[in-house]
């Protein structure tokens, strides 16, 4: 998934972002006759090479997996290697079907050196795959359509009975007269294959590229598991493309269908723990941008920035959750990437003392032509890491060995900062004062142990009167209005009539604050007693002579987390 849509990423047009579909589906029997008679008729000599093809084009459910995108390029320029493009022609098509591997060419691009395509080979279990391309060469629309499959290097008898050395490597499309070449089908021909197989429909105004991997590994009997595997995957890796405040010459459009059915993606704002990486994206998106600017001083010289943030954790909703996902229980990771802004791999770090807060932190390499450069040479052919140790240049080296230095160290002491000397010989705080007020602001756990301060009004009781535990975090939901803490508290005691008092408050860096600049407050939106019957919220919560659990849920702003107090008071007194 990330391969493809980083070639994706890199074709797509100036004018908008790029838009991909991915597919998953049985062949149809017309569009399975089409496959097995017209396009893949003529099979390789190599029996390791047919036979899986065999069995797929005779199997009763072939599944197919397509990749679809458009507003991008297509596959453009000459179709053959050894033909030279005309000056500041693409060579896509070339780069793509014919070529093992070529540098990029797109400024700043997701890609190096274009290996990752072979996994869409790999992908599938005949190692094939067929393309349909709308796409212009000299300036002119073209329709493409070829299949080709990556195998092994095998010798056979070509047809003039002649024992040769063959690559492994396979094309189908239009014979080249007396030449060896496999070109593409081409115009109206093309179109009309494309629509045979049940390609989507192109015209010159929807340039683009549809791949259909033949037989996915993955998919196997148990499509919803593809269907979670793709899901996780475009979150986890495209997620900064996929934000509202993403630049709309960026943004990236997904759409996941199975046999023709939509299976909406979830937004990452709403998916934890993405959300609290969208809130640290944010951050370091906004006018002046905010988080810290990650230097080296000889040279002195920016490499990125670095924005954190943490927040309650919420429950994870599907396909988060299951065994083996990519997202974690707890979030304590930084998201690096280069500008592009494609999710090269996470620096995991050390989590949150408490149990209920996890926290998320992006780093962008800054988009300095020397500091990319670096950066986009430290990566695998997979993309999926940042390896100086194999850099030959020294300063490349240097910038990104220091970057991930810092984003280590960054990772592992975010929950737990290093303690610095105050300046100017001040008297640090007491650290014993600030963990008070940081477990005040973050109790809640069990029941209330310990000896606790009678409330106002007769609410605190002693061992024999009403007494009422502190709220305790039980979980995160999702209204249509934003994010809702649910607590939970105990009402225990003889007594007479009472009324709940609740107190939501606003967690701040040591303590909580009643009062905040924002114009957003926590608020006490639903009480619900332990038989399940709601009560009125308009000021105190009157509960009479009932005893037991109360779940409580509040309301609260997006960027903030919440905790909250609970006292009594005796309707009676009142």
């Amino acid at each position: 998934m990330r391969e493809a849509v980083q070639n994706s990423c890199d074709a797509a047009l100036s004018d908008g972002g790029a838009e991909v579909h991915f597919r998953v589906r049985a062949l149809q029997p017309t569009e399975l006759q089409a496959l097995r008679e017209v396009v893949l008729a003529d099979r390789p000599l190599d029996e390791s090479a047919a036979e899986p093809l065999d069995a797929f084009l005779s199997s009763p459910a072939p599944h197919v997996l397509e990749i679809c995108d458009f507003g991008t390029a297509g596959l453009a320029g000459p179709t053959r290697a050894d033909v030279a493009a005309m000056e500041d022609e693409a060579t896509d098509f070339v780069d793509f079907l014919r070529n093992v591997g070529s540098r990029r060419n797109t400024a700043h691009g997701g890609g190096t050196y274009g290996y990752g395509k072979t996994s869409l080979y790999l992908a599938s279990r005949c190692s094939t795959i067929v393309i349909d391309s709308q796409t212009t060469h000299v300036g002119e629309p073209r329709r493409r359509v070829i299949a080709a499959q990556l195998g092994s290097a095998f010798s056979a008898n070509d047809a003039q009975g002649v024992r040769r050395r063959f690559t492994g490597r396979h094309w189908w499309g239009r014979a080249s007269g007396e030449d060896e070449h496999v070109d593409p089908v081409e115009g109206d021909d093309a179109a009309e294959l494309a629509n045979a197989l049940g390609f989507p429909q192109r015209s010159p105004e929807h340039s683009g590229t549809s791949i259909m991997i033949l037989d996915p590994l993955f998919v196997e009997e148990d499509r919803e598991r593809a269907i979670d595997l793709i899901e996780e995957a475009l979150l986890w890796f495209f997620w900064p493309r996929l934000l509202e405040g993403t630049p709309d010459d960026r943004k990236m459009h997904f759409r996941i269908f199975v046999d023709g059915e939509e299976r909406p993606l979830p937004r990452p704002e709403d998916f934890p723990p993405l959300d609290l990486f969208a809130r640290a994206m944010k951050n370091m998106r906004a006018d002046p941008p905010g988080g810290d600017i990650v230097r080296s001083l000889r040279p002195r010289r920016d490499l990125g920035r670095l924005s954190f943030a943490r927040g309650l954790r919420a429950e994870r909703v599907a396909p988060a959750g299951r065994e083996g996902s990519l997202f974690p229980d707890r979030s304590a990771a930084i998201a690096v990437m280069r500008p592009v802004e494609l999710v090269v791999r996470y620096f995991t770090g050390t989590q949150i003392a408490d149990d209920r807060f996890e926290w998320a932190g992006v780093f962008v390499a800054s988009d300095n032509d020397t500091v990319e450069e670096a950066f986009a040479k430290a990566e695998p052919p997979a993309h999926d890491d940042w390896q100086y140790e194999a850099l030959s240049d020294r300063a490349a080296r240097s910038i990104v060995k220091i970057a991930v230095d810092r984003i280590r160290t960054a990772a592992l002491e975010y929950a737990n900062p290093v303690s610095a000397p105050a300046p100017e010989g001040d008297r640090a705080p007491s650290l014993a004062g600030v963990a008070g007020l940081f477990g005040r602001a973050l109790e809640g756990d069990g029941e209330g142990a310990g000896p606790r301060r009678p409330s106002p009004g007769g609410g605190g009781g002693g061992r024999s009167g009403p007494s009422v535990t502190r709220p305790a975090f039980v979980r995160l939901e999702l209204s249509e209005t934003g994010p809702v803490g649910v607590f939970e508290l105990v009402v225990r005691g003889e007594g007479p009539s009472l009324s709940l008092h609740l107190d939501p408050l606003l967690v701040m860096d040591g303590g909580t604050a009643s009062e905040s600049a924002t114009a957003l407050r926590p608020t006490v939106t639903r009480v619900v007693d332990e038989h399940g019957q709601e009560l009125a919220v308009d000021g105190p919560v009157a509960i009479g002579e009932s005893r037991g659990r109360f779940e409580v849920s509040v309301a609260m702003p997006a960027d903030c987390a919440v905790t909250m107090t609970a006292r009594l008071s005796s309707d009676e007194a009142e």
